[in-house]
């Protein structure tokens, strides 16, 4: 690691700010945070072979805007317990797709029509889907 803390190995980025938390544990929590409020589909993809600038995606169906907003809620309030906020958030006023882009990894948010309209998933098939315990 250099002086500031950051991952200098190439294709890899350093983890979320939270030194306590591995990035399993991380994706695991985002995982148990979605399940509890009932979003669907929930896929982790490790796009670390693929692309230089972002590690992980997480894509999770809504039934609503509403609820696509309230699960982007959720878990900007569950992963700042670890002091982990968003560098950005894109789409919530419309709620029809909603990113909470946290650098090393995206967690994408859709309602049905918008997943099936964009097919995030099918893009970036290419990728690992991560076979994680999340029970």
């Amino acid at each position: 690691m250099g002086t500031d803390g950051a991952d200098r190995t190439p294709g890899r980025k350093r983890p979320l700010p939270d030194a306590d938390l591995s990035m399993d544990e991380v994706l695991k929590l985002i995982h148990a945070g979605l399940d509890e409020k009932k979003a669907e589909q929930i896929a982790v993809i490790d796009v670390s072979e693929l692309v230089d600038y972002i590690d992980y995606l997480v894509i999770a169906t809504g039934t609503t805007d509403l609820h696509t907003r309230a699960l982007a809620d959720h878990l900007q309030d569950l992963l700042s317990r670890y002091d982990i906020i968003a560098d950005g958030i894109s789409g919530y006023r419309t709620g029809g797709w909603v990113v909470l882009d946290y650098g090393i990894l995206a967690v994408h948010l859709f309602t049905p029509a918008m997943r099936e309209f964009y097919r995030l998933d099918e893009l970036w098939e290419a990728g690992n889907s991560m076979r994680m315990d999340f029970g």
